[in-house]
């Protein structure tokens, strides 16, 4: 399916180009940001992702190029460029395109297929440093669980016993899998698109999309290298009931579990039998010189050897939510805040007294910064983060950052 998707895509958009000869045109810029941080307890650590990078990395560059290829086609590129990260380069490389169905005065239609951005919530959009008032990013987007995708907790206790190693820490688990050790799942891994293809457009004031990808939002194919053998479905609906005014609805489920915890599993069980699925719906309201965005979410992960009391399968869940304001105090100067939090379902501890614990540590994160616009491209922000991961007493850190970023667009 995923091959017929973009050879369809790729033929759609040859056909068209084919009967005339449209004129090309690229349109490069982008933007660097430099980056001082002073922090306490693990407080740039829950920060960084995957790949080593992080935002609040002392330097990093974004490059952009859209090719515009006559009227309906458009190939977006785009790059980042972090010395802190071990990856290398092509790691960050997002190619994909748009190729224009149709377009009136109250609708229109688009195919994108290659890597496409995040097809869920209200972020993703926001993500980059011109654009976030923060300095960092919400939890749901970017804080790792201690679930692993190529690793099976064996059992209730198993998994419990590595609660808050998301982002470090973590000793392994013994229900089977990889030896590796890669990084917990979070909801949504904004950080890495995943390779894929779909439908997105408007109809009056509604906005939608439907895409089909590779990985799972919690666990994306970054490369051209599928981990299972199935797919993920998401879809995205949006409403503007008034000017300023903005609802969205999402929703995706698809198999995370990497193919190599497959020979741990019960003989009638596959790999792609366990999926994520999770929903959310987000508001956004801009009156005068303030904006406000929140954003709920509600995931779970199906797991073979979680089980509740009478030895039932049990999802492992987890709630996310946060809220954003933003307010103009003058011609380019604003202050922003923003409230996230994540909240892990309970599961029974394995005790035999029936007695329920939340399966992983929640956490809570608030960040609070100042921004001027000292020219139309130079943006100036400092900050404050201060992070709550509910740790036990005897970990319990201050686990806080304070930084001064200079983002500078050409």
């Amino acid at each position: 399916m995923r091959r017929w998707i973009l050879i369809c895509g790729w033929l759609s958009a040859t056909a068209s180009m084919a009967q005339e000869a449209p004129a090309v045109e690229v349109y490069p810029f982008g933007s660097v940001d430099l980056l001082m941080t002073s922090s306490s307890g693990r407080g740039v650590e829950v920060n960084r992702l995957r790949r080593g990078d992080s935002p609040l990395s002392h330097l990093q560059a974004n490059l952009f190029a859209d090719i515009v290829v006559g009227d309906d086609l458009t190939i977006f590129n785009q790059i980042t460029i972090d010395p802190s990260s071990g990856a290398t380069t092509s790691s960050f490389l997002r190619t994909w395109a748009q190729w224009r169905l149709m377009s009136n005065t109250h609708s229109d239609l688009h195919v994108q297929f290659g890597k496409i951005p995040t097809p869920f919530g209200h972020f993703t959009e926001r993500a980059y440093s011109d654009k976030n008032p923060l300095l960092g990013q919400p939890l749901i987007y970017q804080y790792f669980s201690s679930l692993r995708s190529n690793q099976l907790p064996a059992d209730n206790a198993d998994l419990l016993s590595q609660r808050g190693s998301g982002s470090g820490g973590f000793a392994g688990y013994e229900g089977g899998g990889s030896e590796s050790a890669r990084s917990g799942l979070p909801l949504v891994y904004d950080s890495c698109w995943d390779y894929g293809g779909g439908l997105i457009g408007s109809v009056w004031r509604f906005e939608y999309l439907l895409a089909v990808t590779q990985g799972t939002l919690s666990d994306p194919s970054s490369n051209a290298i599928d981990s299972n053998d199935g797919v993920q479905w998401a879809a995205r609906l949006g409403f503007v009931p008034f000017t300023g005014g903005l609802i969205r609805f999402s929703w995706a489920k698809g198999p995370y579990l990497d193919r190599v915890v497959g020979p741990a599993l019960a003989d009638s069980d596959e790999v792609e039998d366990y999926e994520q699925r999770i929903v959310g719906v987000a508001l956004e309201y801009e009156i005068r010189h303030l904006i406000v965005i929140a954003e709920v979410t509600r995931n779970r992960w199906e797991s073979p050897f979680i089980t509740d009391a009478a030895g039932r399968k049990q999802d492992l869940k987890v709630d996310g939510a946060y809220i954003e304001a933003r307010y103009k105090l003058a011609p380019g100067l604003f202050a922003a805040g923003r409230w996230s939090a994540l909240r892990f379902g309970r599961i029974d501890d394995g005790s035999g007294r029936s007695h329920r614990v939340r399966w992983d540590r929640s956490a809570d994160r608030l960040d609070l910064s100042v921004g001027y616009w000292i020219t139309d491209g130079v943006l100036a922000k400092g900050g404050i983060q201060l992070n709550d991961l509910h740790a036990a007493a005897a970990y319990d850190e201050s686990d806080h950052v304070v930084g001064l970023s200079l983002t500078v667009g050409f």
